[in-house]
């Protein structure tokens, strides 16, 4: 596995941080899985991604990680969904800039419903991680939300000492999204995994999402026994091998 540090503009002016792992420095580009984070992650999920990345490229497939404006390394600047739909938007044209013609989305958590509002053509494949996709509102969450309107809220981020900034457009943003009309319109194979003890995202919320997607023969919704939000250990590695499986079918590797 080879890394490169990587910098991608994005159309919010953004710089996102990124990390491209290679399998091979001289094989061409071909195959590439993005992989999306959610609310107050990173690119590193708290080494998720770079543990699908790595297995990733044992079957040929690159895969690339960065942060969303105002995450991770990138500048602090209040967060919204329409600005990390842009930011994916960006990312998906410099994969195809840089010569990968198959290409696969990866969405963790908020990363999902981002991925579900972006337009990639052509794309081969969308893949979801215990997507948020019909809101579900934890304790911790309205606490953060209910001083919105005096102004930007600061909240703890997965990186030490950089808290992530929220103001009302967050909300509005959200209010303005139409999540049934997208789910309609994937018309490209879906993998949707999710664990049945997940708080944070609810399974039955999935479920009820799973429903909309259309031409249910070519998309699976795995559910994962007692996996909680965190997605950790033995649970970890059945989420990882569910989807290299999917993937080696429809990228094939390098």
């Amino acid at each position: 596995m080879i890394e490169n540090k990587v910098l991608i503009q994005s159309t919010t002016r953004s710089d996102l941080h990124g990390i491209l792992y290679m399998h091979s420095i001289d094989a061409k580009k071909t195959s590439i899985l993005i992989m999306c984070h959610g609310f107050l992650g990173d690119k590193y999920e708290w080494g998720h991604f770079p543990e699908l990345a790595k297995a990733c490229n044992k079957e040929g497939i690159d895969g690339l990680i960065f942060d969303f404006t105002g995450s991770g390394e990138n500048e602090r600047v209040p967060i919204t969904l329409s600005k990390q739909i842009e930011d994916l938007e960006s990312v998906y044209k410099w994969g195809q800039n840089e010569g990968y013609g198959n290409i696969a989305v990866l969405g963790l958590s908020l990363g999902g419903l981002t991925v579900l509002g972006a337009n990639l053509p052509g794309i081969k494949t969308y893949i979801f991680w215990a997507p948020v996709l019909f809101l579900h509102t934890t304790d911790d969450q309205a606490d953060w939300f209910k001083d919105l309107n005096k102004g930007p809220v600061e909240i703890p981020s997965t990186i030490e000492g950089r808290p992530v900034i929220i103001d009302m457009s967050y909300m509005t943003d959200f209010a303005k999204f139409r999540v049934k009309n997208h789910l309609k319109k994937l018309d490209y194979p879906v993998l949707i995994i999710q664990g049945t003890s997940d708080e944070t995202v609810p399974y039955e919320l999935t479920r009820k999402a799973f429903n909309f997607i259309p031409n249910k023969d070519k998309n699976k919704l795995l559910e994962i026994e007692n996996a909680t939000h965190d997605i950790e250990g033995e649970h970890l590695k059945e989420f990882i091998k569910h989807t290299i499986n999917w993937l080696k079918f429809y990228l094939g590797g390098n």
